[in-house]
């Protein structure tokens, strides 16, 4: 039989099952959970819900009881104080069951941004007041230690394209980023993170596609500086207290998606901030005016930051 009859069939039996007891299981759906207010989702990627446990750790600082994620990414709020539940955002036939019932809060963010990325959740889990704009990981001892390769190291990305939503307008140059890592070997030891599709740097240790998420974080967290582009690993460098230098361009502008103690590379034009995606009619001119010496200063300006506290942006909503 073809598999539209088993998803009707799946569909028929769902829509029953809510229609012969639907207050029974909106109360058995909250008291699993622990009588949440509401669960939390957000549409995007990794990154997009990783930025959630900044809203969090303002919540549970406001006194929020009991907060529930809807999350593929599990590891990521492991251990974490402020987070007491993350469900799957994608479970099987039984998802409309589990989820009957829940007032859902969607902290989504618009296509375009007027204002920092972080700050706009905030304000849709009706957050007031000072607020911090920073993500957090929270990483075990153990974690932390397997994640020194070396005694001195830096790690580098070459490319982004990888993401679940690829940005072409966020991409800087690989054979740039090659220029970047010859020039950054005296310095210390090289380890490159992303994904096996990245180009790969010569010189560098390659971790490409051999890392978890936490793993990531760890070598994140005992390395001088990260060198790579707007994306997951620029947000995680900056939860594990690891500086960053990043090649922005012109798409968008760090004062929205960025870092205030992070080195942020930018391309002023007359179109930039664009905020397009992947079309541009001016041969993506933002990023090539960044070049390479600008890139590795940046770099080595951090690395003599290392061991200082990073600055964090305070913003009051």
């Amino acid at each position: 039989m073809p598999d539209s009859f088993y998803h009707r069939l799946r569909d028929t039996l769902v829509k029953s099952a809510i229609k012969v007891a639907p207050n029974r299981l909106a109360r058995f759906n909250h008291v699993r959970l622990g009588f949440p207010r509401r669960v939390y989702v957000r549409s995007g990627g990794i990154g997009d819900d990783f930025l959630c446990t900044m809203v969090f750790r303002e919540l549970k600082k406001r006194g929020e009881p009991r907060i529930v994620m809807r999350s593929n990414y599990r590891s990521l709020f492991q251990d974490n104080p402020d987070v007491d539940v993350v469900i799957r955002k994608k479970i099987p036939v039984v998802a409309p069951l589990l989820t009957h019932g829940l007032e859902f809060c969607d902290l989504s963010t618009p296509r375009v941004l007027t204002e920092n990325y972080l700050a706009w959740p905030c304000r849709l889990a009706g957050i007031t007041g000072k607020v911090a704009l920073r993500p957090y990981i929270f990483l075990r001892p153990a974690e932390l230690a397997a994640g020194r390769h070396f005694d001195r190291q830096i790690v580098i990305q070459s490319s982004g394209l990888a993401a679940n939503t690829p940005m072409k307008n966020k991409e800087w140059y690989p054979e740039r980023f090659q220029e970047v890592a010859k020039l950054l070997q005296g310095n210390a030891s090289l380890i490159q993170l992303g994904s096996r599709l990245d180009p790969q740097l010569i010189g560098a240790l390659d971790l490409r596609d051999k890392t978890s998420l936490r793993q990531a974080a760890a070598i994140l967290a005992n390395s001088l500086v990260f060198v790579g582009q707007v994306g997951f690993l620029m947000h995680l460098a900056r939860a594990v207290e690891c500086r960053s230098t990043i090649v922005y361009g012109g798409r968008e502008t760090p004062a929205t998606t960025g870092y205030i103690a992070n080195k942020n590379l930018i391309g002023v034009t007359p179109c930039s901030p664009c905020w397009e995606e992947n079309k541009c009619d001016y041969d993506r001119e933002c990023m090539k005016m960044i070049g390479v010496e600008p890139v590795v200063g940046a770099a080595i300006e951090q690395i003599e930051k290392y061991g200082s506290p990073l600055e964090t942006e305070i913003i009051s909503l």
